[in-house]
């Protein structure tokens, strides 16, 4: 299975949080992907966080501490930086473990935008085929 890079927005959860955050990149503004920006390993910015901490019983607003990403791009580098992948996880000082939850990548042919696919579909129509016998005699 290959794996996806995780664009700007991506949903992440935490295994101590309340409710799914989004990756806020603040690391790059040249690489995109659908229009998105890529995730890279020095984003540690969430917004919104978790919700609340379950980390002691009062369960405090989530203040996430985000440490070194881990499973992130082997090969594709931007200088130093690494890329974080659809199975890249980090985990909060706090105790808690992030994983991607959605990647929002969405798939379409060869990465085309599917409403020019659509107009360009509907300006070439498609014509049924009709089949001729040729004859060798």
């Amino acid at each position: 299975m290959s794996r996806k890079y995780v664009i700007d927005g991506a949903c992440v959860i935490c295994s101590l949080g309340t409710a799914k955050g989004k990756i806020k990149v603040t690391s790059q503004h040249k690489l995109f992907i659908q229009g998105k920006l890529k995730v890279t390993d020095e984003d540690k910015t969430l917004a919104p966080n978790f919700g609340s901490c379950k980390r002691s019983s009062n369960q405090p607003p989530c203040v996430p501490a985000l440490q070194k990403w881990q499973q992130t791009s082997k090969k594709v580098v931007m200088g130093s930086r690494k890329f974080v992948m659809d199975n890249s996880t980090v985990k909060c000082s706090n105790g808690g473990l992030i994983i991607i939850d959605d990647d929002l990548q969405r798939a379409s042919p060869g990465g085309a935008d599917p409403e020019k696919i659509s107009q360009l579909s509907s300006a070439m129509p498609m014509v049924p085929y009709q089949s001729t016998n040729i004859s060798g005699n």
